[in-house]
Order: C-alpha cells, then structure tokens, then sequence
C-alpha cells in the first residue's frame, strides 16, 4: 500500500477573554505535528488577530494558488531560496533591471510568506506556501514539504471560511466589507487570471487570448485546474521572447490529440511503482521508474535502448527541426487536446548537429528524447511535468527526476558498473577515458552522461572517481 500524503493543518483556537472575538492563539502542523510557529513543539501558538489572517489570504488567494513560477528568471529549490539566488543575478546586472525586479521580488515575498501577514509582529519565523502542478510547497524552520494541491488549497479555504463565520457572527455590520471581499476572492478577468496561471504579463495574456493562441480560462476553477497543455507550454515559455512564446505554443498546437494505450498503460507501471517512494530524492525516483520501463519493454540492462523504436511503439509522435532559442532543447506534450508528441530541437547549443545524420543516431537527442518519455510517463497526470525547460521555469525536482530517468533508461548503472568490473576497475584518467569512450559508442549516450553513469557505478562499490571524471566531462 502507497503511503499517504502528509496533509496541512491550521489549528486556530479562539480565546475565551471578553470582547476579544479576533483574537485567537494559531499554530499550524503537518500530519499532526506542530510546524510553526515553532517546529515540533505543540502549544507554542501564536496569538494573532484573525482578521489578519483572513486579509492575508484574501489579498493573496490568486498567487497563492495560481502562480507556479518565480517573478525573475532564477528558479531556485525552494521559496526561501529566491532572495539570494536574485542577489546573485543582481550583482552581475544592476542598474534598472536590478530595481524592477527587486521590487517583484518583494511583491513575491509578501504573497508567498504567511508570516508577513501580521502587523506589528516581527522576527516570527517565515512560513512559505507555492504551487507546483499537484503539489504545495511548504517551507519553515529549514524544512520542505510537498504536500497535495487540493487539499492544501481545501485547508486554506476552510480556514478562511471559519474565520469569516467568527467575525461576521460577532458583528455582521463591521466584518461585512472583509467577508464581502473574501467571498469575490475567485472574481478575476480571463487576461487576469490567465497571467497569473501562466506567469505572463497581463498585456501579453490579453493579446495571445486576442489572437487566439490560448483559450481563455472560462472562471477562476478553469485557471486552478491547470489541464490546458497550451497554457502550460505558455508558462514554461513565459520568460522568453515574445515571438518565441508565440513560436513555442504553434509548434504545441502541431500535436494533435491522439490514442496511446501503450503508454498509459507503461506510465501507470511507472507510477505504481513510484507510490512507495514518493519520499525519496527525484533522482531516485528516476531511476526506480526507468529500470521499471526497461523490465516492462523488455529491454535488458546489457542492451543498448532504441529510444526513438520506444517512443514509436508507445504512441508518441516525435519531431525535430531547428528552431529559436537555442536555450531550447524540447517539449514533450500530452493531455486532452494534444500529444502525445515531444518536440526536438536539434539547432539547440546542446544537440550540436554539424552533419547531416538521422535524428536516431544523434546521441544527445538520444538523450533528451529519453528525457521527454520521462515527463509523458511520470508528470501526465499534471501536464506543467510535460512540457520542457525553458529558462528555468520546469521545477528543478522535476527536472532532475527526468535527467536521472534518461540517464538509467539508456544506460544502467548496473551495466556501467559491470564494464568497469571487466575493465579491472580502472581509476587512472586515460583508462577511464577510454571507458567513457566505450560506454558511450556502446549505449548510445553522451560523454556526459557515460561519465555520470560511471560514477554512479563506482560509488556503488565506494570507489570515489568523481575528481577524474570531472575532467573528463565537466558539466556532466
């Protein structure tokens, strides 16, 4: 049996004092163990005003449960991790850029750290909340939860609703504008909405609805269940250029929906046997799910994958042409209306097609192919997983879990290991280059990843390669 998600809490309990109806002692916990505003320590509440509270989530309903991407082109791993990744960035910009997005930065802040949300209360401990596709991220006290959307977002209105019952109970005149305010929280525009859901400028939302590249979401529900390939492809450009936003969604819309019963069958393989080992690191994850693919396709681990022969066989349309950016590797999209399809830019700095070979024998679009299965198999049930990075807006687990899949899928650590077991255990550079080499030809990869593989395999048996191979291929 699966183990079940951990689920938020807000315990707010009034106090019995006379004539103080807003005010109330709070503590949050996750699966019954306090949170915050001290972790782990039960009846350490907070005494706060609840209509604060309320204002809180009323002002912030829309980004809090809409917005899935940073405000600048950084994406780091976890909210309060923005500040100093943007510092970085600034100091190498500065000037007007540095200001403008300074002041995103704090608006960011301010929706996204509950503890801001009471006056006159400071050095409380930050309590960061952010959507990303099925899950919540929460952030206190240095540790991360990724908790399920839904009942995230049922919490947070429950608490809302419980306070708004409390004060306009107490004074239905006074509270009547703030309970007024927090039941219009789902009121906004298509181009409104679209921009948060899709992290787009508003002026932007409103022309590529105009035109007739995105659909407009028909109500606040419609933007929050996020199942519109093309507003998701849209997100995952946002940061780019407007033509190529606009380039990037038409080459979506070329993937008209089709049936894929092989893999939706493959990816619920996958997904079950992930249900035990949703806890784990991304990258173990990947690699749980790719050896599951290779023992479900019947590939063994001493054979070399035909990714592009796999894609074919499950039902995925696969095309490469050079295209802008060249930031941009691929996309892989599937859901109502599109796919299952991915996309390979072979004019990406990363493919580096010189000559005129077929898309099959490109190892690094070998590799990103294998990638893109990655995401239709494992995030189809939310497709923000199926459309690729584009500067840096695919969440970074994601992604991670996608690279580790790619890597395992074409080559097993334990065939790596096995070669280099043969090969006498080598640890000096030119006979683990030469071994690069012939991992590598054999399995079809990039050096890159040969080499990440090899030191995969070496750990494994706690052999440490990893100063050699560095040299052997950075960036790996």
């Amino acid at each position: 049996m699966g183990m079940s998600a951990p689920r938020l809490s807000f315990d707010i309990e009034p106090l019995a004092s006379a004539g103080r109806i807003a005010t109330a002692r709070l503590s949050i916990s996750i699966d019954g163990t306090a949170v915050w505003p001290v972790l782990g320590e039960t009846g350490q509440g907070l005494e706060i005003q609840i209509d604060d509270l309320l204002a809180y989530f009323t002002e912030y309903w829309k980004p809090l449960i809409l917005r899935q991407v940073y405000p600048i082109p950084v994406n780091p791993y976890r909210p309060s991790d923005l500040r100093r990744e943007a510092v970085v960035r600034w100091a190498a910009l500065g000037g007007a850029i540095a200001e403008r997005e300074e002041t995103a930065v704090s608006a960011f802040e301010d929706a996204h750290d509950l503890s801001r949300s009471f006056g006159g209360l400071f050095g409380l401990p930050h309590f960061w909340m952010m959507r990303s596709g099925n899950q919540m991220i929460v952030e206190t006290a240095g540790r991360t939860w990724h908790l399920p959307f839904a009942e995230t977002c049922e919490e947070l209105g429950s608490a809302g609703d419980w306070i708004r019952d409390r004060l306009v109970q107490s004074d239905p005149v006074k509270w009547a504008r703030a309970a007024d305010a927090w039941a219009s929280r789902d009121h906004g525009d298509a181009a409104g909405l679209l921009a948060w859901s899709a992290g787009l400028d508003r002026e932007l939302a409103q022309a590529l609805i105009s035109e007739g590249a995105l659909e407009a979401p028909q109500s606040f529900t419609d933007a929050a269940n996020d199942n519109d390939e093309l507003r998701i492809a849209a997100r995952m450009a946002g940061a780019l250029p407007e033509d190529q936003i606009r380039e990037i969604l038409s080459m979506a819309r070329g993937f008209k929906g089709r049936e894929a019963g092989a893999l939706v069958e493959l990816s619920t393989e996958c997904t079950k046997t992930l249900l035990d080992r949703r806890i784990y690191p991304p990258f173990v994850q990947g690699e749980v799910a790719a050896a599951r693919a290779r023992e479900v396709l019947h590939i063994a681990s001493n054979e070399r994958a035909d990714i592009f022969a796999v894609a074919k066989a499950l039902g995925v349309e696969v095309r490469s042409l050079v295209v802008e950016p060249r930031s941009f590797d691929g996309l892989a999209i599937w859901g109502t209306k599109y796919g299952p399809g991915a996309f390979l830019n072979t004019g990406s700095g990363r493919h580096r097609v010189r000559e005129a070979i077929p898309p099959e024998e490109n190892v690094s679009l070998r590799v990103t192919l294998a990638h893109e299965l990655c995401h239709l198999l494992l995030d189809g049930d939310h497709t923000l997983g199926a459309i690729e990075v584009l500067k840096s807006r695919m969440p970074p687990s994601v992604e991670q879990r996608a690279k580790s899949f790619a890597g395992e899928f074409l080559l097993p650590t334990s065939s790596a290991a096995a070669l280099w077991i043969e090969k006498g255990r080598p640890s000096g550079r030119q006979a683990l280059e030469e071994l690069v080499e012939e991992l590598a030809r054999q399995y079809g990869v990039t050096r890159s990843v040969a080499a990440w593989k090899l030191q995969h395999a070496a750990q494994s048996h706690e052999v440490d390669l990893d100063a050699i191979l560095d040299s052997i291929a950075p960036r790996r």
